[in-house]
């Protein structure tokens, strides 16, 4: 359509790619775009389209959008594209443009975290790939209304670049009801907020998406209800879809080309859950069995999880394993780095501290009480291990009120793990207020204002990692970290983060921590390192 189309969606390079059915690619898209922009060149070069021009797959909340959007207006009016299709359907006739985005600053938890602490090559990636979507040819010479939604439209709000960008409205929320009204008041020219702020929608009148999304993705639970007050999806009342609707999207996915299936939902094992979050293990089996005996699946990609459902029911991990290490796409198969099968899913550790959990994320142990939670959590874990499920979990340092007891505990939590032998990826980041969550007003963190413990959190994760993912080439990586790093640290930051980076290399003499002793991990505070009160507490913990 030369003239274009009245509507036309789309989202970055970065984010609406596939990345050969391999969503950890787009972890690398928070790094900086001159180091990550190289290593996925190939596929920021090459997006999947249909032979129309259009989208072949897309971030899975833009089909959502399409969907309703299709129903209201017409499919001849609405389309789906590609950044490097953009100009064959921007025309005269277009009136709006819709973007999804998921982190349009590089604002989020992951991105502020890695770009600025490897601190050379540039903005993160997906920030990069936003601003040359946003100041796209087309966009810029027929200027039709733009509106921003997604998981990371607050961030362009908080930037405080909306009106720079020529954004008109950003949409803030789920647009199941709302969008399309929104859509209308645009194309009519009716007054509308600069920032859209949308209700909770009906659940029951969540749409089928028509057309596949990256990974295969197919919304199985929305919300989760735990509370934690870092994070805005757990502050929404969880909703299990119903199983016909899952597998016409199943259906639809494989219909179209894809060969995973990407279940979405911010806690697997609480999918149909009965009250008092215990997990429904009939359920969750069933669900994943008939998504596997799908023709045409070869592989399922799991979403989040959390732990305390398994250490209630391990029978979950018992009857799901063999059904999923069948389809699991992290096998020697797919990469030589991986000598076995295994299932990951990530989880959200966040902290060590019982004072923390308690005050910020008191329902995450439920139906237990966080009163264990670093039990619960090397449980959780070694049952996980038991049945081959290797998960990637995150790991907090910097929350508001975070005190040195706080970080204590945390890193103790990360010995534990790594003396009961924890095969997980762990992956620390910094507290970031989230514009929909509890905690949206309270400050940033950065590493600027890191002190030495807090360093400490993130070089032990990442000695953690290197030595159970890479163990034949750590002498490599740790003489990389300490040569481009250690000066590094030094001359941003200053001496608070030196002897971490020294202990992340696997230098002895970083293992000296020149802080007072937490009574709770020695005994004689003047001659205890702090390895050594790692280590007498553990195996005083042990006996």
């Amino acid at each position: 359509m030369t003239d274009g189309y009245p509507i036309v969606l789309t989202a970055s390079r970065a984010e609406a790619n596939d990345y050969g059915d391999n969503p950890f690619s787009a972890f690398i898209c928070t790094f900086p775009k001159k180091l990550s922009g190289l290593a996925l060149r190939e596929h920021l070069t090459n997006m999947k389209n249909n032979e129309d021009g259009t989208a072949k797959y897309t971030i899975y909340g833009l089909r959502k959008v399409e969907s309703l959007l299709v129903d209201a207006f017409g499919r001849e009016n609405v389309v789906v594209s590609h950044y490097d299709n953009l100009h064959k359907f921007i025309g005269k006739n277009t009136k709006i443009v819709g973007i999804s985005s998921m982190d349009p600053m590089g604002l989020a938890y992951v991105s502020t975290t890695y770009n600025s602490l490897i601190g050379f090559g540039g903005e993160a990636l997906n920030a990069s790939e936003f601003q040359k979507l946003i100041t796209h040819p087309s966009i810029l010479q027929h200027k039709p209304k733009i509106i921003v939604g997604g998981a990371g439209s607050w961030q362009i709000n908080e930037a405080g670049i909306q009106k720079k960008l020529g954004i008109d409205v950003l949409f803030y929320g789920e647009g199941d009801e709302e969008i399309v009204s929104v859509f209308n008041k645009l194309m009519n020219k009716e007054p509308i907020p600069a920032i859209y702020e949308a209700k909770k929608p009906d659940r029951k009148k969540i749409p089928l998406i028509q057309h596949a999304a990256c990974y295969g993705m197919v919304e199985i639970m929305r919300g989760c209800g735990r509370g934690c007050q870092f994070c805005s999806p757990t502050m929404r009342t969880k909703h299990s879809l119903p199983l016909s609707h899952i597998m016409k999207e199943v259906k639809l996915n494989i219909l179209e080309g894809s060969h995973s299936i990407f279940t979405v939902t911010e806690d697997i094992f609480l999918y149909k859950s009965k009250p008092g979050f215990i997990p429904n293990r009939k359920e969750i089996v069933k669900l994943y069995k008939t998504i596997a005996a799908y023709p045409g699946v070869e592989n399922i990609l799991l979403a989040h999880a959390s732990l305390a459902p398994i250490v209630y029911d391990p029978k979950i991990l018992e009857e799901l394993t063999p059904i999923l290490i069948e389809k699991t796409r992290w096998n020697p198969k797919e990469s030589k780095i991986y000598k076995k099968p295994f299932i990951s899913v990530e989880v959200g550790i966040e902290t060590g501290s019982v004072r923390l959990m308690q005050k910020y994320m008191k329902g995450k142990a439920l139906p237990y009480s966080v009163d264990n939670w670093p039990k619960l959590v090397v449980q959780g874990i070694g049952l996980m291990n038991d049945y081959d499920w290797w998960p990637l979990c995150t790991i907090m340092t910097g929350q508001p009120d975070e005190t040195e007891d706080d970080v204590l505990a945390t890193l103790e939590l990360i010995d534990d793990l790594r003396y009961n032998n924890a095969k997980m990826f762990y992956t620390p980041v910094l507290f970031i207020p989230l514009k929909e969550a509890v905690l949206g007003s309270e400050r940033r963190t950065n590493l600027k204002n890191l002190t030495e413990l807090q360093w400490e959190v993130i070089a032990r994760c990442w000695k953690n990692n290197i030595d159970f993912w890479v163990p034949d080439s750590k002498w490599l990586y740790g003489s990389v970290f300490f040569f481009s790093h250690w000066f590094y640290a030094r001359w941003r930051h200053g001496k608070k983060a030196t002897k971490p980076m020294m202990h992340l290399a696997g230098f002895p003499l970083a293992q000296k921590i020149d802080k007072p002793c937490n009574p709770s991990y020695c005994q004689n505070k003047s001659e205890n390192t702090f390895e050594q009160q790692i280590q007498e507490r553990y195996f005083n913990n042990m006996r």
